[in-house]
């Protein structure tokens, strides 16, 4: 395994000179979003449609077979292509791994095991990668003793997202400086309280932490100053995800709690096109009954975040942030109920 700081990354980056296999490990996801970003944004914005894929593991297009043959294909414009695989973890720390006699936790027999899920051509491509593609593996941890795994980390260059680099009572500290730093950086002043506030329910989570900062930024828009009461409009405790929060917030017209909802639902995971789908069916099946007039608008919103979405456009959590303060107006009536629990 070659361990790759995260400076030196960025200096790679910079200079556009990326290995052919990367791995991006850790639980700071908002960097991680951000740093991926930067690697798709090494090709050229007109080629980045035809050279940039982002696949999820474990979805079809995320199999091991898909990932090497989307890896294989050859620029179409330009030299070089870009295979970013999200929630790698799902390949790298399966939920359901069994152990072989060898050691590793890689048996045939493991009734999740099938040709969709089959680690060998993935396994190939790891051993001989195409030079003129970058795979990047974005997993949230890894199990070294998965014999892919290990073979990936063997080839690949690895930078861990590990967040603050701080011990013990210095972390909340470091958290606050963090804070205060990125508010100064765009000339907006943020109370102490505030700060305090943020720090506490981001619970110890650098990822959540980031995130709330940038929702809270969409959310302020041109306040003068941060208070302590727009991060408790804005910045929820973390609690049980319900799958339905987003439309019914949308629904009610507020703009804080459907931006929490919808970091609610992508911390945990969900698919970015899958919060979408979700708020399109929304648009089409409800808002069209209730509020005809506001549909045009919307579809267009969803239309550019679906092409964006697909295109690589940006990043997909700011994607999602934006349309949902673009679908969020006033209040809309409720015949019936959305299709889901409040």
């Amino acid at each position: 395994m070659a361990s790759l700081a995260l400076p030196e990354l960025k200096k790679r980056i910079g200079r556009r000179q990326l290995s052919p296999l990367h791995v991006f490990v850790g639980d700071d996801s908002r960097l991680i979003e951000r740093i991926v970003h930067d690697v798709e944004a090494t090709v050229d914005d007109s080629d980045r449609p035809f050279a940039v894929e982002r696949v999820y593991a474990g979805e079809p297009s995320g199999s091991p077979m898909s990932i090497a043959s989307a890896a294989r294909t050859f620029p179409m414009l330009g030299d070089r292509r870009i295979v970013i695989v999200l929630r790698a973890e799902r390949l790298l720390k399966p939920k359901r791994a069994s152990r072989s006699a060898d050691g590793d936790a890689d048996d045939p027999s493991d009734e999740d095991a099938d040709a969709s899920t089959d680690a060998t051509p993935l396994e190939d491509y790891v051993a001989d990668p195409a030079p003129s593609t970058t795979v990047v593996f974005v997993a949230t941890e890894v199990d070294r003793t998965r014999r892919l795994t290990k073979k990936v980390l063997a080839a690949a260059d690895v930078t861990e997202f590990a967040g603050f680099e701080a011990a013990g009572g210095q972390a909340r500290a470091a958290a606050a400086g963090w804070v205060r730093a990125e508010f100064e950086r765009i000339g907006r002043p943020i109370e102490p309280a505030a700060v305090q506030m943020l720090i506490e329910r981001a619970g110890g989570e650098v990822s959540k932490l980031r995130g709330d900062v940038e929702r809270l930024l969409l959310y302020a828009g041109d306040r003068p100053s941060i208070s302590r009461d727009d991060v408790a409009e804005v910045v929820a405790i973390a609690t049980d995800v319900d799958d339905w929060a987003v439309v019914n917030a949308i629904a009610e017209g507020e703009t804080g709690r459907a931006l929490q909802a919808v970091a609610d639902r992508l911390d945990r995971g969900d698919s970015p096109h899958g919060v979408v789908g979700q708020l399109r069916w929304w648009v089409s099946q409800r808002l069209a009954e209730a509020d005809p007039g506001r549909v045009p608008a919307a579809i267009d919103a969803l239309l550019r975040t679906d092409l964006a979405l697909k295109s690589s456009g940006g990043d997909d959590r700011v994607l999602v942030e934006r349309l949902v303060v673009e679908l969020t107006g006033r209040p809309v009536a409720r015949r019936g109920g959305w299709g889901g629990r409040r």
